[in-house]
């Protein structure tokens, strides 16, 4: 391969595991905004009076735009400016992992861990604004929540399969932003 990888790389359980955990933190946020989306606009969906299904109630072009755009500025800031800030997300600093340009890209003593920040942002495009703008969609009633289930978890499976795949153990998101994650050297596994 001819990379220098600047310390050993992460496991792909390891890096699942930060992912998940991330993702709770951010759900709760996403939570948040639907219950104040919801108390500004009023609810888009509700179950049917026997539970049963999720029926459309309204369909408002202007709050799902709104909601759309919140949620990537949030996931975006979190994943991508912690990753241009200290290398890493909260639970993947947690978890002992850095993300690292896969050339070995010289670092300044300024730069620390932080990935730049071209390079954060890119990564984190291709792994999460689709999943988010199909989650979207679902959440706004236009799309059946199944779907939602099959193409997010599709594009999450190839990505976990391409990672797998590849000997540094980099997905797509990585290869695309010239990015390798690693443990870090106090952490073993």
């Amino acid at each position: 391969m001819g990379l220098d990888t600047a310390g050993p790389v992460a496991g792909l359980g390891r890096r699942s595991a930060a992912y998940v955990l991330d993702s709770l933190v951010v759900g709760t946020v996403y939570v948040a905004l639907a219950v104040l989306f919801d108390t500004l606009f009023g609810p888009l969906v509700q179950t049917s009076p026997d539970g049963s299904t999720v029926v459309v109630i309204a369909v408002d072009p202007v709050r799902v735009a709104l909601e759309l755009a919140a949620t990537l500025v949030i996931d975006g800031l979190y994943f991508a400016g912690s990753w241009s800030r200290w290398g890493a997300s909260p639970a993947q600093r947690a978890l002992g992992l850095r993300i690292r340009m896969a050339g070995g890209a010289p670092r300044t003593a300024d730069s620390g861990d932080a990935l730049p920040i071209e390079a954060a942002w890119l990564r984190w495009a291709v792994l999460a604004v689709g999943p988010i703008a199909v989650g979207s969609l679902a959440d706004s009633g236009a799309l059946d929540p199944s779907v939602l289930f099959v193409v997010n978890g599709a594009w999450y499976m190839f990505l976990l399969v391409s990672a797998a795949r590849d000997p540094l153990r980099r997905g797509l998101h990585d290869r695309v932003a010239g990015t390798l994650v690693v443990r870090t050297p106090s952490r073993r596994g």
